[in-house]
């Protein structure tokens, strides 16, 4: 689910959610991630060519005649789900998130696709299938919210397992170089009729984490507060991840271009082949 993606300022009519933090009277009360954002989620990545992403995927996996379904994880409001559907893609789509996974049904149905897409809620380390799948993909930022290198290898070791024989796994990942040219105080303020949020974004240099706060009023004296917690990887991290991993063939990718990732890159492509 991508956190990482929006640089710009969104500010609608004139409301601004600014809590006095050291008012006694407001009250803070943290919610899980995705809880209060996901009927937002949609308006905060509106610029995303989710398209582009599919059809990167489709030319990848393009000589592989026997690819007929899908599985993605980390799917959030179902974008990729519906799109990979429309292109004859048999498609389970899962995220960590219930609303989330609320937002991507109704997608489903208004597309008329609920014989094409299963949607489940549950984690990408440990979520059970009882028939291998062709194609996995993470593209949402998701193995950035794998905090540690140890949890991104029980992911990889997992999708191994989930996939058929020559099967696919495509992940993207955020660089360090991103976030610092992206996050370092980013702020951002999008109010409409139901509130709107308030974003905070940091970057810690030294743990490589980038902190995300969206802050929701219920009253002027009661806020909402959903923490993300991100982890940028850097290429020797990524490396390592594919060489720790199940996986004997893989390639990253500079996601701009498709080019060899280098130092430069600020977002990789992985591409696993379970060969």
């Amino acid at each position: 689910m991508f956190i990482f993606m929006s640089t710009s300022i969104n500010t609608c009519k004139t409301k601004v959610i600014m809590p006095k933090k050291k008012d006694p009277e407001i009250q803070f009360h943290s919610i899980e991630p995705y809880s209060r954002l996901a009927p937002y989620y949609d308006d905060l990545m509106d610029y995303i060519d989710y398209d582009l992403w599919v059809e990167d995927v489709l030319e990848f996996i393009k000589d592989d005649a026997t690819v007929k379904n899908l599985l993605d994880v980390s799917c959030g409001t179902g974008s990729m789900a519906v799109r990979f559907a429309r292109a004859g893609l048999k498609v389970t789509a899962v995220d960590l998130s219930p609303e989330m996974i609320d937002q991507a049904r109704k997608k489903v149905d208004a597309d008329n696709l609920t014989q094409s897409i299963t949607l489940a809620v549950g984690d990408m380390r440990e979520i059970a299938f009882s028939e291998p799948f062709d194609v996995i993909i993470n593209l949402h930022d998701g193995m950035n919210y794998l905090p540690n290198i140890e949890s991104a290898g029980q992911f990889l070791t997992h999708a191994y397992e989930l996939l058929r024989p020559n099967g696919w796994l495509v992940v993207d990942v955020v660089t360090p170089l991103l976030c610092e040219t992206h996050f370092k105080g980013y702020r951002e303020i999008f109010t409409d009729e139901s509130g709107g949020y308030e974003r905070e974004t940091n970057y810690d240099s030294q743990s490589r984490e980038a902190l995300t706060k969206f802050t929701f009023e219920v009253s002027p004296t009661e806020y909402l507060v959903e923490e993300h917690r991100q982890q940028a990887y850097d290429l020797s991290d990524v490396r390592q991840m594919c060489e720790n991993s199940p996986f004997n063939a893989w390639k990253i990718l500079d996601d701009e271009d498709l080019s060899e990732a280098d130092a430069s890159s600020e977002r990789f492509y992985v591409i696993f082949r379970k060969t």
